[in-house]
């Protein structure tokens, strides 16, 4: 019993060694966003306003965020649905902690390195793309949307033959750029006029073609 037990030691603990440093990884990073939203003053604004350097600390986040998904690989679908029946299933289970790890930590690293909360955070995230962008889409006057449109018209100019009518095209899709919407009924304006400033921003980082894995 004593061999067997020299034999299989490292081939039962070294799977479990593997998973301490990737969950001590998450604890700390746990830790360090706890102590973040301890210090933070912030509280949810009565006025729906926002400033440029709130708006960059967001973006910041969410750089991170994209990022943080787009790199980390949990492979959940390696995950046992049941018990584990052989060394071969528990040895998949460190890796897949690891993966799991690389995404929770830059997550929570993302709130901490940027100094925003995930209170803050949501209450931007909601502000930017469910009153503001959420709305002028329903609306039809979302400015990405229109650009868009003006594209799909300047393609149509250059392959018309009739001077005229390629004239006409080049006018309305210029005119179409230059079209600013008027914002979201009871928007703040100012908040309004900056999130046009930085629609490049709200698209690059809409996280719209990447979800996590992981349940909320």
């Amino acid at each position: 019993m004593a061999a067997a037990a020299v034999v299989l030691a490292p081939k039962i603990l070294g799977p479990g060694l593997r998973l301490v440093q990737p969950i001590s990884r998450m604890k700390r990073s746990q830790r360090e966003l706890e102590q973040l939203v301890e210090r933070s003053r912030w509280k949810r604004p009565a006025a729906e306003t926002l400033t440029a350097e709130q708006l960059d600390r967001f973006f910041a986040v969410r750089q991170r965020v994209d990022t943080a998904r787009r790199t980390a690989d949990p492979h959940l679908d390696r995950l046992p649905h049941k018990e584990v029946r052989s060394l071969e299933e528990l040895k998949e289970v460190p890796g897949i902690i690891e993966g799991v790890s690389d995404m929770v930590t830059g997550e929570l690293d993302a709130f901490v390195a940027a100094k925003m909360t995930p209170d803050e955070y949501h209450w931007v995230a909601r502000l930017v793309y469910e009153r503001w962008r959420g709305e002028l889409k329903r609306a039809g006057r979302y400015p990405a949307a229109v650009r868009a449109a003006a594209g799909e018209v300047e393609t149509a100019a250059a392959r018309e033959p009739d001077r005229r009518v390629r004239t006409r095209l080049e006018a309305l899709a210029a005119e179409m750029r230059a079209r600013e919407p008027q914002a979201p009924e009871g928007f703040d304006p100012a908040t309004h006029r900056l999130l046009l400033a930085r629609l490049e921003d709200i698209e690059k980082w809409s996280l719209d073609d990447v979800t996590s894995p992981m349940p909320p």
